[in-house]
């Protein structure tokens, strides 16, 4: 079975392509944002994978939901991936478009997984403190988890900073069983 990656990447790269020649990478972005949200509509996830919908159906089912909310080129670019029944790997190829947009403006997306719903300022705190790490304007994803119990858990490139109570307490329990 073909990676996603393996999909998703040409086409991400192609948009991008469109939007960097364009000077419009900004405007790509929000507009692959929007897309990318409907995809949280379990809706949508049965629409994809209806097999009683001819892809041709499938595209203009989900061009319509964005009727003068889009650029004509990213409605461009949902024809073409629904042609080549692409549509359901539209959050992956986004996720590399936003990889590559935000490479080119020199920032960086970094995800912050705490127990708890973060004050601002200990947004800003972390905010610049990642900024000075990595020399670059950062762009944070917060998520709630409440497994970690206490502490934070940052990921950014290929990096992982896991600094929660429930790492510290595993790396206890193991301690603990040699």
């Amino acid at each position: 079975m073909i990676s996603q990656s393996v999909i998703a990447r040409p086409y991400a790269e192609a948009a991008f392509s469109v939007a960097k020649k364009d000077s419009s990478i900004e405007e790509w972005s929000t507009d692959m944002q929007k897309i990318k949200a409907v995809f949280k509509d379990e809706k949508i996830a049965s629409l994809l994978l209806n097999p009683n919908l001819s892809y041709s159906n499938k595209t203009q089912i989900f061009l319509d939901l964005f009727d003068g909310e889009i650029s004509d080129k990213a409605s461009s670019f949902i024809k073409v991936c629904g042609e080549n029944k692409r549509l359901k790997n539209l959050p992956q190829i986004i996720s590399f478009f936003n990889e590559l947009a935000l490479e080119s403006l020199n920032k960086k997306n970094v995800s912050v997984s705490s127990p708890f719903q973060l004050e601002e300022k200990q947004i800003q705190k972390i905010t610049s403190a990642l900024e000075k790490r990595l020399n670059s304007e950062v762009v944070i994803n917060f998520d709630i988890d409440k497994s970690l119990i206490g502490g934070l858990k940052i990921a950014y490139e290929d990096q992982v900073l896991d600094m929660s109570i429930k790492r510290k307490l595993d790396l206890l329990q193991t301690q603990l069983r040699n």
